[in-house]
């Protein structure tokens, strides 16, 4: 669906959901009834894009990857999440061949694939040297955004580490959970809201969507901005609702909601 007249000129802001085959979905963005095969395809006819959680689990064959892009449309974007054997196993010291996965296997998407996320586990402390090494074998296959959780990331030494590489600071807020820093460290910017009252639960409503959609828009630059209070289904109440707020036109049983 394309954006309002009014924001056709600003920067783009891709909103959608930390995923889209949940059954707290229903009723709020997919009818009841609806096929759990057919999800994605109706997902993609009201979102531009989504984040994809379940790579960080478990890898996928190639016919899986081709799968999810003949099903999605034109122009629909794959924010894709790094496998944890990277992140939480290794913890960011990996081998060359493991790192050339990041993009080689989410390949098959092809120009849909936007950005690969770096999620960090909580207990892992900015290191420097680990970080750069890291960067070296993976940011050079596309656009990637980074999510620390650890306090001592949320320092201008991190934030130069990135910028320097283009890598986006991921804004994410936990309710308080972890420590939350308002950066943008790449030429474009990447948020994900984890949940208004706590890890993925809670609904953000009008009040909040509104702070953050003017606080992305004072960015000036493109944003993926993603929901992960899946808990419930809130989610999909609030990336339809923050969608609409940001200019993109809903279909006609979304609008307004």
């Amino acid at each position: 669906m394309p954006r309002s007249r009014a924001d056709r000129h600003a920067p783009p802001i891709h909103v959608g959901t930390s995923g889209w085959n949940y059954p707290e979905f229903e009723g709020r963005l997919y009818p009841p009834g609806l096929p759990q095969a057919r999800r994605l395809e109706f997902y993609a006819g009201v979102f531009g894009a989504v984040e994809l959680n379940a790579s960080f689990y478990r890898s996928f064959p190639a016919k899986t990857w081709e799968g999810w892009a003949r099903r999605t449309p034109p122009g629909f974007l794959w924010a894709v999440k790094v496998h944890r054997y990277l992140t939480h196993v290794r913890r960011l010291e990996v081998e060359p061949d493991s790192a050339r996965r990041i993009w080689a296997d989410p390949a098959p998407l092809g120009e849909k694939l936007a950005v690969a996320l770096v999620q960090l586990p909580p207990d892992l402390p900015f290191d420097p040297d680990r970080l750069g090494r890291f960067l070296d074998l993976a940011a050079g296959g596309g656009r990637l955004a980074l999510e620390a959780r650890h306090s001592s990331w949320h320092a201008p030494a991190a934030w130069r580490c990135l910028e320097a590489r283009n890598v986006a600071w991921v804004v994410a807020d936990t309710a308080g959970r972890y420590p939350m820093s308002v950066r943008v460290t790449a030429d474009f910017a990447y948020v994900r809201l984890h949940g208004a009252e706590g890890l993925y639960r809670g609904r953000y409503g009008d009040e909040r969507l509104g702070a953050w959609l003017e606080t992305i828009r004072s960015w000036g630059v493109e944003t993926f901005c993603f929901f992960d209070n899946t808990a419930s289904g809130d989610a999909a109440s609030d990336a339809l609702r923050m969608a609409e707020l940001a200019g993109r036109r809903l279909p006609p049983p979304f609008a307004g909601t």
